[in-house]
């Protein structure tokens, strides 16, 4: 199963204990949902469409916890989603309780109506709860970075970037086909998302895979840079020398100042080890930047002794 599957079935178990969040979040689940209406008698029933059988039956005990209200659900083989089923739920409203539906925010005045239904911190958790559980999804933390929810009204695309700001959280938008599309890309903030909706199960896996990918990331870098030092290291070793050889094959080695010689003979005899560790086996021991200086002058001395060499034959 998917990453997204594990998060959405662990936020379906999540059962607010206040009245307030109850509501939050089961209009955040409505106002994202495919919805019907039909009369029956003097009552409505509503109907709403779930692509997922636990998130049909988070729905059916909100309607029961909150209002009071009983639902039946059904499962129908359609494609949608990408899922070859749906399951719908079908809560009948009485006569005399249609209000319901303005304080679920399914009536007129919805900005108003959502507002109101977040206005305490809990139910804002409850409502970005809802929102992803039926509409959202996150790729695994061991690949790219990626959260997104899909909604198909912009006022509600507003609210929830709103909702997401009030807890540090920046979510960008971008249009897909017919609808909006709220993503966060940054790992510390997909986390917060987590820890905001209540997913400590998921945010666990996601934080341990997130730390282990920073290390391995890290031991990586760490690798390269050295194998790129390395190569410096190679590459001077093997100019060096050849400046050294050429230098002491035409005139001698008494041609080198006797602090030179020193260093070029071990240059010689250790053509694998670095600046440092040559400066380190000297009579003298000297520091890698001392080293460095004396191999540049060897390396000038023999480059200007090659020159004049030039223009005498």
């Amino acid at each position: 199963m998917s990453f997204s599957y594990d998060v959405r079935n662990e936020l379906a178990r999540v059962m607010p204990e206040k009245e307030c969040c109850c509501r939050a979040e089961l209009a955040a689940l409505l106002q994202t949902a495919t919805i019907s209406w039909e009369e029956q008698g003097a009552d409505l029933i509503l109907g709403t469409e779930m692509e997922n059988a636990a998130i049909a039956r988070k729905v059916f005990k909100l309607f029961k916890q909150t209002y009071g209200l009983q639902s039946s659900v059904r499962m129908e083989p359609r494609k949608r989603f990408g899922k070859s089923r749906i399951y719908e739920v079908k809560t009948i409203i009485p006569a005399g309780q249609w209000s319901i539906l303005g304080e679920l925010g399914l009536g007129e005045q919805i900005r108003s109506r959502r507002q109101s239904l977040t206005g305490k911190t809990c139910c804002k958790r409850a409502f970005l709860r809802g929102a992803f559980l039926n509409r959202g999804s996150v790729n695994r933390p061991e690949g790219e970075y990626h959260l997104e929810i899909i909604v198909a009204d912009s006022r509600l695309a507003a609210e929830l970037r709103r909702l997401m700001a009030r807890f540090g959280i920046e979510a960008r938008q971008f249009e897909r086909k017919s609808n909006l599309v709220l993503y966060i890309k940054e790992s510390e903030k997909i986390s917060d998302f987590l820890r905001v909706v209540g997913a400590s199960a998921a945010l666990l896996e996601f934080e341990n895979a997130r730390v282990l990918k920073s290390v391995r990331n890290d031991v990586n870098r760490q690798v390269n840079c050295e194998t790129a030092n390395l190569a410096k290291t190679v590459d001077a070793s093997v100019r060096q020398i050849e400046c050294i050889r050429k230098l002491t094959r035409v005139q001698g080695w008494g041609s080198l100042p006797p602090e030179l010689q020193e260093l070029a003979r071990l240059r010689l005899e250790y053509p694998d080890h670095s600046l440092k560790e040559l400066g380190e086996m000297m009579a003298t021991p000297l520091s890698k930047s001392g080293v460095a200086y004396r191999m540049r002058k060897l390396e000038k001395i023999a480059e200007e002794r090659m020159q004049i060499m030039g223009q005498q034959d």
